[in-house]
């Protein structure tokens, strides 16, 4: 910094952001890609040197999605002296006493949300474990920490029916207004509602300074990015508030793979006079911390035990072949998407059985099928290999003439074994590969949810329907643009093979089959499944070859 800056320290307040996004994971990070069980390993190297900065620094956690229960984030967090944290729909995901016990009795730092408020006999037993706000003293300067989290908690996780959500806008602002009344001019927005509920924050919660969000797994980066994610737009991406301020939103994608870092340069009034930064990739260039890596080889030890655990037994043969599941319905498809639905499964009431009812899952997804013949064994490590990519399994909304498109998708270049071919839950659907490329899906029926009997009906082009799917459709992957483009709101799930392998634990033994929820028709002079035909073709080969 040079020497004019300095000068002016008196009249401008300068604060670098560090925010984390982290989970658990099995893959040690290499050079080319980030740390996951590593996250905390790599964060407190790189945080002793970020201390030597002369930037005051502020330390957030946004919840991670998909951590496989909060226990982790909580240790890391409480061991070291997080400044604050945002409560996400995760944290929910083994209710509210889950919650409760541990994390919220033995933070040491402040547990943040506005919208969330407790009502009935949880009121009592839960107030003032997490606030709406914190104002913090850094310097001779003061701060204020507004939380939020995902309205759509209840839909997706187990908040039970004690706590009521409240839309982020609305309860965030009398929550800032109340900091303005205490002559705090520096506002810091911190969530856990996805980018486009940030970036709505940041344009109508009137005093928000900066908005830290989290939820919707976004990378964003100014420059050429250090790793494989494409950034969604520039870091931090600034919003045009209503009242004509520049808002700086950041958002650091997820599984601790950066650590976000965000400078921000403030006049005497609280505005914001510059803002810029950048996601620091936790590689191994990233210096370790001792004794965070001794506690790490422990824990090892345990997960190594651990993955070769029995969860439960198959007593049929789980096809996750991509001879199979890239050209035909699979039982190991049925499987993960019967998984992906139960871990979906909410509180019913008069009208709903259930919020969703529709699971859609690539097969190029599916990398290895599980033999019941050694006695049907499945664990931790035969789900590893059938779902190795580590992503999420995420809620979306989409318009029924998108979800056309995508099965249109799913067969147009049918029969080259790509990894587009879909499996389903809560659909049944008919194609006809006589017809051209784009107009090969002749029947799509779908699961209702706003019955007492479930039963199917006629996809309804212009409805919108709650679909689960990978976070690697969500975002487009194996050509599905048009679900990235057209969806009409995104949630991050919870980690894939946790889903599959607490499915798994839950039923015991599983004898998934197929059935008849992906058809083929030949047209209108013949009718029934490609796969048939095919072995037809193959029966009369080897008689004439004979």
């Amino acid at each position: 910094m040079s020497e004019e800056g300095r000068g002016c320290a008196r009249q401008r307040t300068r604060r670098a952001l560090r925010q984390v996004e982290g989970s658990a994971g099995l893959c040690p990070d290499d050079p080319h890609r980030g740390a996951k069980l590593d996250v905390a390993l790599r964060f407190t190297g790189l945080r002793a040197e970020l201390a030597a900065s002369p930037w005051r620094a502020l330390w957030m956690l946004t919840v991670p999605p998909a951590d496989g229960g909060l226990k982790g984030s909580a240790l890391w967090a409480c061991e070291k002296k997080q400044h604050e944290e945002a409560l996400g729909n995760h944290e929910f995901d083994n209710g509210v006493q889950g919650l409760i016990d541990p994390l919220l009795k033995e933070a040491k730092f402040p547990i943040l949300s506005a919208n969330i408020k407790a009502k009935g006999p949880l009121a009592s037993q839960i107030s003032g474990l997490y606030l709406p706000y914190k104002i913090l003293a850094v310097g001779d300067e003061v701060v204020g920490i507004v939380g939020y989290t995902s309205k759509e908690t209840p839909f997706l996780s187990n908040p039970g029916t004690n706590l009521v959500f409240e839309d982020e806008i609305t309860a965030l602002q009398p929550e800032v207004d109340k900091l303005k009344t205490l002559n705090v001019n520096k506002i810091i927005a911190l969530g856990h509602s996805g980018f486009e509920m940030d970036k709505l924050i940041a344009q109508k919660v009137r005093g928000v300074d900066v908005v830290v969000g989290g939820h919707s797994n976004t990378f964003l980066y100014t420059g050429d990015p250090p790793s494989k994610e494409v950034p969604a737009g520039k870091y931090p991406f600034l919003v045009t508030s209503d009242d004509g301020r520049k808002v700086p939103v950041v958002q650091a994608y997820a599984f601790g793979k950066y650590l976000g870092y965000l400078k921000v340069e403030f006049d005497d009034k609280g505005n914001v006079i510059t803002s810029h930064g950048n996601p620091i990739l936790l590689n191994s260039s990233i210096p370790e911390d001792p004794g965070i890596k001794a506690d790490i080889n422990k824990w090892r030890i345990k997960l190594d035990n651990y993955s070769t655990q029995e969860l439960g037994r198959t007593i049929v043969y789980l096809n996750g072949s991509a001879q199979s599941c890239r050209f035909q319905e699979c039982n190991m498809g049925n499987l993960i998407c019967d998984a992906m639905i139960n871990n979906n499964l909410r509180h019913p009431d008069e009208m709903f059985w259930n919020h969703v009812s529709m699971c859609i899952l690539n097969g190029g997804g599916i990398r290895s099928p599980i033999d019941e013949r050694n006695n049907g064994v499945i664990t931790w490590e035969n789900l590893a290999a059938v779902l190795p990519f580590g992503g999420t399994f995420d809620l979306v909304q989409l318009k029924g003439s998108t979800l056309k498109k995508v099965f249109e998708h799913s067969v147009h270049r049918y029969g080259q074994s790509t990894g587009e071919f879909l499996q389903v839950g809560g659909i049944h659907v008919v194609y006809d590969l006589s017809r051209k490329p784009g107009d090969r899906v002749v029947k799509l029926d779908v699961l209702c949810t706003k019955c007492r009997v479930p039963s199917y009906s006629p996809l309804r082009m212009d409805e919108v329907y709650k679909v689960i799917l990978p976070s690697f459709l969500a975002k487009g992957g194996d050509g599905y643009q048009m679900i990235k483009d057209e969806l009409l709101k995104h949630d991050s799930g919870d980690q894939d093979i946790n889903v599959v392998s607490t499915y798994i634990s839950k039923m015991k033994v599983l004898y998934p089959a197929i059935e008849g929820r992906i058809q083929f028709s030949a047209g209108s002079c013949c009718h029934g499944s490609i796969s048939l035909i095919f072995l037809s073709f193959g029966a009369v080969i080897s008689i004439l070859y004979q």
